[in-house]
């Protein structure tokens, strides 16, 4: 559980020459700095955050117009409306529709945009089940190829059967078909099989999207629904709409539609049927087969769905974002290659969940491939924005310090709109563990989370601007990955290529080297050469990478490629040339290796060899650096922008930056101040040092207009000390998480059983199979529609013991107290009118006068059942402090015990996360310089500075300080730090070990 520290206060004085400097106003995407300054400071909404805002309640008017003014309130001034489970509000019905009316008509009011999100829940594809429920033959397939003794009865989805042998397999299939008898053997028997129906889709199934028409009735239903409703705002307040994890496997096995033997064909002239064993096992021309079957699954799955999606958004002047299954790379069955689906988006997107830097090949942050993959279709297509549904998963624990540290990572990389995972508009039932953390009013740091918002508003305005012109292409092995999609040989081939592929580019990233990746299907339909330059649509390499285990090109890579190093086009080669064009052995790879232009090297040596080191630009890492630093340039008509980011926690990063340019200014995304940087004149140009502290970043921008140098800031540093008492106090009321419970339903009572369990029998109860707002969705209005009789119901019964004196101030929270009768102590209580805690439907009772030393017990009762009653733990608050037993926890004493420096936890409060305040006076005699309050060791989310009884503002991130010069006064100062903690302390999960970083 979670704790905040803090060990150590001072003011610091800090006297420096300022440089205030004034510019002129300009206007959006400009190509030169002077029209970008006068936005700096308040970007226009569009580069704003944009979180996933879950409306996942029977929703009203009142939720809607609160929770986008607590957004905006919070500089949030865009939201993706996401339907996720516990909607019960009918998707896409009359009433769905004016309440985004409403929606639209308060964001005109806040100036927001409002964007859609086109699934109830994911993946897209299905609307809500309606795509199901109209076109039953959508129902997803895929195929089966299983080892059986013997081949048994042919079936009407069976498709065929081969009797596997010593050197290979027979095609019996025409034997078996026709009834005949076949020895037992050996055999692959290969069947279709359909999706089965789960509460995820509405009690429907997943689509087939490679199934002609399947994409025309999603769009039909959906986004014909949301022209004729709310076209008329397209492209303004309404920019476009995000898809999530289309996919290609909805049925188990491999993925199949029933033409893909008939296009097989017509693609590759010979029959898949009869190669199919070559898909699961490597036997006969099993990497030809492979890749051509998986060519054509790509091929499929953009004409069907990808291209007339994005087709569909052009026509309506809308964008089409979203993501598909990027981390599985180089796992390629449900989404044969990412990066060519990005090309057909105006807005290419990825996601990054949870908290937990990785950089496997299958990590989420820390990845660095999945978002140069993006960034890359992006640089090539030159789209000016690209997307991230960046932190979900990542757990109730995230602070801000962790927000920058992910969002950084990704800027750097090449994302410029953050879209934050998730924004309930209500956590009530099984909806507050639906990938939390949540960005809304129910976390205790939401009222500084302006702090963050304004940050990326400001970088993501930047790094919009101009264009990433990097020259070296790094070609994905991607279509070497088809060949060994399952059993291969050798066996652990596909790893290897991804964790190869993986290492090559974290070794660039780490040598600072500025590299695109290269999709074959995007070189393909957009691929030229021309002299010594390789050229992709709109950029233009003059080094091109293979990566180490390429041992497949597709056919007109590998004729570009020819013609690039035949012309002298400088290739690296990070092992042998490739032996197989389109999935057969070639020796065209061995021919464009004889050019002398092509270089075979070791993977260990490329990054020396690619390391920028020009006058124009490069960067040198201070000796013994151990951060974990990565760059991005941008390049505008009157100089670059260039960020630089150290994604390390723990280490801090240095170095120093050459430059041909003029001068360097400083853009500072967190003030919005733009100055002139310390930089020395060289005679190429300019050279900078920097030195970010863990989790720290510099935004520079170095200019064409020269200027003369500026030195370093000399500084004195002089510690103010504190005098008096340290006095700390809580901000809120302590708290108790009672999640274990008696229940009784239908006659049978279940004793001190986990609230999870307990909300699961009482639905069973009552004759539901279980809970169908977690993990599930609705049909229609199928679940609220839905009547139970007058003697169903359920009681639960909450316990906790209080010792030495009741406390004087006491409250139980129970969800929705309006669906219970509801005793304390066989009294019964109610809740206060318009009193709340966490969540505005979470009522507060006050039971001072019913509570009692010693045992007490809470029990609501509901009856008749509803759809509506869910069992969640209940929330004991007040003025106690709280002591561990040997299962679980005791109120004590009368009132609170005086805190002190240390962890909360271990001081009676668990459970708290609201924050506590920690406040000393400061004796400044003359003010003079600027003042600075500066934090040692504390942890918590995020941390207000309140000076003399007025906010100064927060301290979210290293270097862990807060300016305040600005409310000094001559004489004794009030100093007050309110650390705010995070709802890991309340919302657990409690009872699944330490982790941290993650939602389970």
């Amino acid at each position: 559980m979670k704790h905040s520290i803090l060990r150590k206060m001072g003011i610091v004085i800090w006297t420096f020459i300022f440089f205030a400097i004034l510019f002129p106003s300009g206007v959006l995407e400009a190509e030169d700095s002077a029209a970008v300054k006068g936005q700096f400071s308040d970007p226009p909404r569009q580069y704003h955050s944009a979180p996933l805002w879950v409306w996942n309640d029977n929703l009203t008017d009142e939720q809607i117009v609160g929770t986008l003014q607590d957004l905006a309130g919070q500089q949030v001034r865009q939201v993706f409306v996401h339907p996720r489970p516990g909607l019960m509000t009918p998707y896409l019905s009359q009433d769905w529709f004016r309440l985004w009316k409403v929606a639209l008509e308060e964001a005109e009011r806040l100036d927001m945009n409002v964007w859609i999100y086109d699934e109830n829940s994911y993946p897209s594809g299905f609307a809500g089940g309606f795509v199901p429920d109209a076109m039953p033959e959508s129902r997803g397939r895929g195929l089966v190829i299983a080892e059986q003794d013997s081949v048994g009865q042919f079936k009407e989805d069976s498709v065929a059967a081969f009797r596997l042998t010593q050197d290979g397999y027979d095609n019996v299939t025409e034997k078996a078909r026709a009834g005949a008898t076949l020895a037992k053997g050996k055999y692959l028997v290969a069947s279709v099989q359909r999706a089965g129906t789960s509460p995820w889709y509405g009690g429907k199934f997943y689509v087939d999207l490679m199934y002609p028409g399947v994409t025309e009735k999603f769009l039909a239903v959906t986004m014909d629904a949301y022209t004729r409703e709310i076209g008329e705002h397209y492209g303004e307040r309404v920019p476009g709409v995000f898809t999530d994890e289309p996919h290609l496997a909805p049925a188990g096995g491999l993925p199949w539609t029933d033409d893909l033997p008939e296009v097989f064909e017509k693609r590759w002239g010979y029959n898949l049927i009869d190669n199919l064993p070559s898909l699961v096992r490597p036997v006969g021309d099993f990497k030809r087969v492979r890749h051509n079957y998986i060519q054509v699954l790509l091929e499929l799955f953009i004409d069907r769905w990808a291209k007339p999606y994005y087709e569909y958004c052009e026509k309506h002047n809308i964008e089409f974002t979203g993501h598909y299954w990027e981390h599985e790379w180089p796992n390629c069955l449900m989404s044969p290659d990412n990066m060519a689906m990005y090309a057909w988006h105006q807005r290419p997107a990825i996601d990054t969940l949870m908290n937990q830097y990785s950089e496997d090949t299958h990590a989420q942050f820390g990845n660095v491939r999945a978002v140069r993959e993006l960034s890359s279709v992006a640089n090539q297509f030159a789209r000016k924005r690209t997307l991230c549904e960046a932190y979900g998963a990542g757990g109730w624990d995230l602070r801000f310090e962790d927000m920058k540290r992910i969002g950084d990572w990704l800027y750097v990389l090449g994302v410029n709109t953050l879209d934050e995972h998730l924004s309930y508009i209500t956590i009530r039932g099984a909806r507050k563990r639906d990938h939390p953390q949540s960005f809304s009013y129910h976390e205790p740091w939401w009222n500084a989370y302006h702090v963050m918002a304004e940050y990326y508003a400001r970088l993501s305005l930047i790094m919009s601007q101009g264009r990433q012109l990097n020259r070296i292409l790094v070609i994905e092995p991607t279509t070497t990955a088809w060949m060994y999609q399952g059993d291969a040989i050798p066996k652990d081939r596909l790893g290897e290529i991804g964790s190869q592929f993986q290492q090559l580019l974290m070794s660039l990233e780490r040598a600072q080297v500025e590299y695109d990746i290269g999709c074959e299907d995007i070189i393909a339909r957009h691929g030229s050469t021309e002299g010594l330059l390789f050229i992709v649509r709109q950029r233009v390499y003059s080094t091109v990478v293979l990566p180490p285990l390429t041992e497949n090109l597709n056919r007109r890579t590998m004729e570009l490629l020819g013609e690039f190093a035949g012309a002298g086009g400088a290739v690296i080669c990070c092992g042998l040339a490739p032996a197989y064009v389109d999935g057969r052995p070639s020796k065209d790879g061995a021919d464009a290796a004889m050019n002398s232009a092509w270089k075979q090297v070791e993977p260990a040596d490329v990054p020396q060899m690619l390391a920028p080191s020009s006058d124009e630009f490069a960067i040198e890492r201070a000796s013994r650096d151990k951060g974990i630093l990565f760059h991005h340039r941008r390049t505008l008509d009157d100089g670059e922008f260039l960020l630089l980011v150290n994604t390390s926690i723990e280490e801090p990063s240095a170095g120093l930056v050459k430059s041909d340019a003029g001068s360097i200014e400083r853009w500072d995304p967190a003030t919005a101040e733009i100055s002139m940087y310390p930089f020395e004149k060289t005679a190429a140009g300019v050279k900078a040092r920097f030195e970010l502290s863990p989790c720290g970043s510099l935004l520079l921008f170095l200019s064409k207009k020269s200027h003369a140098p500026v030195a370093q800031p000399k500084t004195t540093t002089v510690v103010v000390e504190s005098h008096g008492e340290l006095d700390i106090r809580p901000i809120e009321e302590n708290v108790l998480t009672l999640d274990f419970v008696d229940v009784t339903a239908g006659g049978e009572t279940k004793k001190n059983i986990y609230f999870y369990k307990a909300s699961q029998f009482a639905f069973a109860q009552n004759g539901m199979e279980r809970n169908p707002w977690d993990s599930a969705v609705q049909f229609r209005d199928e679940l609220i529609s839905r009547t139970f009789g007058a003697d169903s119901g359920f009681e639960a019964t909450y316990r906790f013991t209080i010792e030495q004196q009741v406390p004087g101030r006491l409250w139980i929270v129970i969800e929705r107290p309006d669906l219970y009768g509801i005793k304390c102590n066989g009294k019964t209580v109610s809740a206060m009118k318009d009193a709340w805690w966490l969540d505005k439907v979470f009522g507060k009772i006050d039971i001072a006068d019913a509570a009692k030393v010693g045992e007490n017990i809470v029990t609501i009762t509901a009856s008749p059942f509803t759809i509506y009653h869910e069992i969640e733990p209940a929330y004991v608050l007040g003025d106690f402090a709280l002591k561990q037993t040997d299962s679980g926890f005791v109120i004590t004493g009368g009132s609170e015990p005086a805190l002190k420096l240390g962890g909360w936890k271990e001081q009676g409060r668990p459970f708290y996360a609201a924050g506590v305040g920690y406040k000393q006076t400061f004796d400044v005699t003359q003010p003079a310089g600027r003042y600075l309050v500066e934090l040692d060791k504390w942890y918590g989310s995020v941390a207000e500075i309140i000076v003399n009884g007025k906010s100064a503002g927060h301290i979210a991130y290293k270097p862990w300080q807060c300016d305040v010069t600005d409310l000094i006064k001559q004489g004794g100062n009030t100093i007050e730090v309110v650390v705010i903690g995070t709802l890991k302390n309340t919302l657990g999960p409690h009872h699944a070990g330490t982790g941290l970083g993650s939602a389970w």
